[in-house]
């Protein structure tokens, strides 16, 4: 549990720093999906029996940015796993239990973008 507070802290700073935001809209709670950031024209959404997730790709599929939603009290932890063109897989943080909801930073790297999003979980 640990581990994912540490990422959560450390993504969110990471998506502060490289995309720079007034300190007025950094505070304002919002969705990830609901904000345009430069550089990331096209919304995503996938989702399961576990949860949901949405976001934007951003620099032609090199990375995808969200949030993933715990939307069902049984156990199991929703992510979002990310495959690439030459057969890479990047994972999330999960979220759970029920309710809680996580960043997704998937960063395929440059010239092998994400061709597809999954949700997967991890039981919790």
């Amino acid at each position: 549990m640990l581990k994912k507070y540490l990422a959560t802290a450390i993504v969110g700073t990471g998506l502060l720093a490289a995309f720079p935001f007034s300190a007025a809209h950094a505070a304002t709670p919002t969705s990830a999906s609901s904000v345009q950031v430069p550089g990331c024209p096209h919304n995503w959404t996938v989702s399961s029996a576990e949860g949901v997730a949405s976001g934007q790709w951003c620099y032609n599929k090199d990375l995808a940015i969200g949030t993933v939603t715990d939307t069902k009290a049984d156990g199991r932890c929703p992510y979002v796993r990310g495959y690439t063109l030459y057969g890479r897989t990047v994972d999330s943080d999960w979220a759970g239990p029920k309710g809680d909801s996580s960043p997704v930073y998937l960063d395929a790297g440059t010239g092998d973008p994400f061709v597809r999003l999954a949700m997967k979980y991890v039981n919790c």
